[in-house]
């Protein structure tokens, strides 16, 4: 009797079980039905709205651009252009207009942040290690873009205006001691406005009695250049004044605070900018390929333009930043990468160095077995001064989009915009949608059409997400 009454709880226990799998089954069909499904979409999308935004005006503009092109009559094709692009303009006015303040807030904010008495040798070694890394990756992006030559072999894309053809007469003596000139502005308020360039005018040539010889010679004069930003020497400034904050924290406290309030106020500023920035990416890529005759010829130079960004991050990622770990630690980089894959593919995903933060420590700490005091430290300074993406990535861009106009660039402007670059990817790494604002201020340093933005804007929400190692 005790052995059945046994073997009949055993049985209604069995049924309740199965019971209870079941229904858990048929909750979990209703979770996953079609309406649950649409939710989470809609969900997915709500919570990356403004890159499904981008997204969405990158191909409805390359649309809009051809069909422009197609239809409009020739005597009323350039003031289409014009209309089409005026949105366009406002959005390209719009980030100028707070580069200045996000540049120089941000990057003294950053390194201000950074306790300098308290990291010692580690935060040394790791600030030196950033900044040669983000060098080798401009330099790498400024050699493959020089040596395939992506932007040359179709003039569809030329401006009618807005190119700033280089000095033929400036030598790359000239322009290095410019940029180091530049470095060093003796007024950082004139230094918004404009920056001082070598120039040469023809003289003509005149006997002791000043009686014209008939012949001319070019004479060298240093000139201020107004219209042209000098952001070489405004971020050198930001950069000394934000280490010089961090070495005395308790004085600079109250400065530090002012900084810090227009920073979050011009973030908030590029935020609002950025939620037009649809709008204006639309129009401008519409304006901009309506005007091309070869539509096959253009997006196989856009192809060859993301294959030289591509080959350069691999480069460098699969080959420039293994060696140096090889070099210093002696050990395989294989396991260390693997390690890494959920942090990479979160920095893929989300497009944001700053929110892969937690997940890079947690492989850092637990994969890879960091001492918890070195990562805690190490990992935020990499993601306020690192990367090395960006500078490639900005680099390569600079320099296809002087190919396209035709400018040719000796080797002090090459190296003019190579530094640039990185220190314009030095000072990225707070700002949103850093590939946008920089660009912009990377061409106005070197004076390059900004217009231009808009043919790389096609592919740039790729490239955004595969530049941050």
């Amino acid at each position: 009797m005790i052995v059945g009454n046994k073997v009949a709880n055993e049985n209604e226990l069995k049924d309740m079980s199965e019971k209870a799998d079941t229904e858990a089954l048929q909750n979990d069909h209703r979770s996953h039905g079609p309406k649950d499904m649409a939710l989470s979409v809609v969900k997915k999308i709500r919570e990356n709205l403004l890159f499904v935004l981008t997204l969405l005006a990158v191909f409805g503009g390359l649309i809009l651009g051809v069909i422009v092109q197609q239809c409009v009559k020739p005597h009323s094709y350039d003031m289409v252009v014009i209309l089409l692009k005026f949105p366009g303009e406002i959005l390209l006015r719009m980030l100028k207009c707070v580069i200045l303040p996000l540049v120089v807030a941000s990057v003294i904010t950053g390194l201000g942040a950074i306790n300098a008495k308290s990291c010692g040798k580690i935060g040394g070694v790791a600030v030196a290690y950033y900044m040669t890394t983000t060098v080798m990756a401009a330099i790498l992006g400024l050699c493959l873009v020089s040596a395939i030559r992506p932007g040359e072999g179709n003039t569809d894309f030329k401006e009618t205006g807005g190119a700033v053809n280089a000095d033929p007469n400036t030598n790359t003596l000239d322009t290095i001691m410019d940029l180091l000139r530049g470095a060093f502005p003796d007024n950082i308020v004139s230094a918004t406005f404009g920056k001082h360039a070598t120039k040469f005018s023809e003289v003509a040539d005149t006997d002791k009695d000043g009686n014209d010889l008939g012949t001319t010679h070019l004479e060298r004069s240093l000139k201020f250049v107004d219209g042209s930003m000098n952001m070489i020497g405004i971020i050198v400034f930001s950069i000394v004044c934000g280490v010089i904050m961090s070495l005395h924290p308790e004085e600079s406290a109250p400065l530090m605070r002012v900084i810090q309030s227009i920073n979050d106020l011009t973030m908030r500023l590029v935020y609002l900018i950025l939620w037009y920035s649809p709008i204006g990416i639309f129009f401008l890529i519409a304006g901009q390929f309506a005007g091309v005759e070869d539509f096959g010829k253009m997006m196989q130079q856009l192809g060859l333009y993301m294959g030289t960004v591509l080959g350069g991050i691999a480069i460098h990622f699969f080959i420039v930043l293994p060696t140096l770990y090889v070099v210093f630690t002696r050990k395989n980089p294989i396991p260390y990468y693997y390690n890494m894959l959920p942090a990479m593919a979160t920095a893929f995903g989300t497009d944001s160095s700053s929110a892969t933060m937690p997940v890079t420590m947690k492989c850092v700490e637990e994969r890879n077995m960091i001492d918890r005091r070195v990562s805690r430290f190490v990992i935020p300074v990499g993601a306020t001064i690192n990367m090395d993406g960006t500078a490639l990535y900005e680099a390569v861009a600079c320099l296809f989009i002087a190919q396209v106009n035709g400018i040719s660039l000796n080797f002090g402007q090459v190296v003019v915009t190579g530094l640039t670059a990185t220190l314009a990817a030095i000072g990225a790494a707070g700002i949103p949608s850093a590939g946008l604002v920089t660009m912009v201020m990377v061409l106005n340093a070197v004076n390059l059409p900004t217009d231009m933005i808009s043919v790389l804007l096609t592919i740039d929400w790729f490239l955004n997400a595969v530049n941050l190692p």
